[in-house]
């Protein structure tokens, strides 16, 4: 238990991150379940429906496809994210020459704009006028090219790397960053008994960086499970909602269809859902049986 001067010292530097928490994720998220409970609408009419909202939610096909393309999104960037981060960020702390340079060019992508690079990839992405069809074709794989935005079998895949590629940079860091802080004595130990790269990455990197590895892949569901800007941009959900996602959604249902409260109600199931999944995510990859 901590002491009494402790807690005198620690609560003021823990009020300014309260303050905060509590204006800008509290209070908004108060309203917003308050919001729906009701029937709102553009004329500002307001009609208290309980949980009516949360009745229609449960039957809608809509809300469903959006959530499922969610998931997929989720679980197909991961497998895009954290293979190549995990192989960029040992390599790079490997001490290679340039490596600067190296950190340059994956960060790069993360200081762009959202919607300049959603932009971008929408125009490299094009049959025709792009750059990846012509460049299959003069390879001899043509056979390769496709519409990528138009088709349903390829939109959310083609999203969700571009995503991924515009902000891999930041978990590159991250990674970095935790490799840096392995102690080099344990690592220097294993390869005098004679293990080899691979093992000393697998059997010993990978298990003291676990803790940062769970943080890092709650982060990402939480970042995924939000996922709205380069849908909206890139696709606007299509083609025939198979980029559609949670926040894609709630958006045109709030600003289309001028149906706030039901708007509100998806982003409570949305909040519900992330707060979860990040839950059980945290209590799978927890081990309290590593120590270091």
């Amino acid at each position: 238990m901590l002491k009494a001067a402790q807690r005198r010292i620690i609560i003021p530097f823990l009020l300014p991150a309260l303050a905060l928490l509590g204006i800008f994720f509290l209070y908004p998220l108060i309203k917003t379940v308050d919001l729906s409970l009701n029937e709102f609408s553009r004329t500002g009419t307001m009609r208290f429906v309980g949980i009516d909202q949360y009745r229609l939610l449960t039957g809608d096909p809509a809300f469903f496809n959006s959530l499922k393309n969610t998931f997929l999104l989720t679980l197909i960037g991961s497998g895009m994210l954290f293979p190549p981060a995990m192989a960029i960020a040992w390599a790079l702390s490997q001490r290679i020459h340039g490596e600067r340079f190296f950190r340059f060019v994956v960060f790069a992508p993360v200081v762009l704009s959202v919607a300049v690079v959603s932009l971008m990839w929408k125009f490299l992405y094009h049959p025709t006028l792009g750059l990846i069809n012509p460049t299959l074709e003069s390879m001899g794989l043509g056979a390769l090219a496709k519409i990528w935005l138009g088709d349903p079998s390829t939109a959310l895949a083609a999203v969700t790397f571009v995503s991924v590629w515009h902000g891999i940079g930041i978990w590159i860091v991250l990674l970095c960053a935790g490799f840096e802080r392995l102690p080099t004595d344990v690592l220097q130990a294993a390869r005098i008994d004679g293990a080899g790269e691979w093992r000393v990455f697998w059997s010993i990197m990978l298990p003291m960086m676990l803790d940062l590895m769970r943080m890092l892949a709650i982060l990402w569901v939480v970042q995924s499970l939000q996922t709205f800007a380069f849908v909206y941009i890139m696709t606007g959900g299509g083609p025939f909602g198979s980029t559609d996602t949670v926040g894609t959604l709630m958006y045109r249902v709030a600003f289309d269809q001028a149906d706030f409260g039901y708007a509100a109600a998806i982003g409570v199931v949305l909040v519900v859902v992330m707060l979860t999944v990040a839950k059980l995510l945290n209590k799978v990859m927890k081990r309290d049986d590593l120590q270091y």
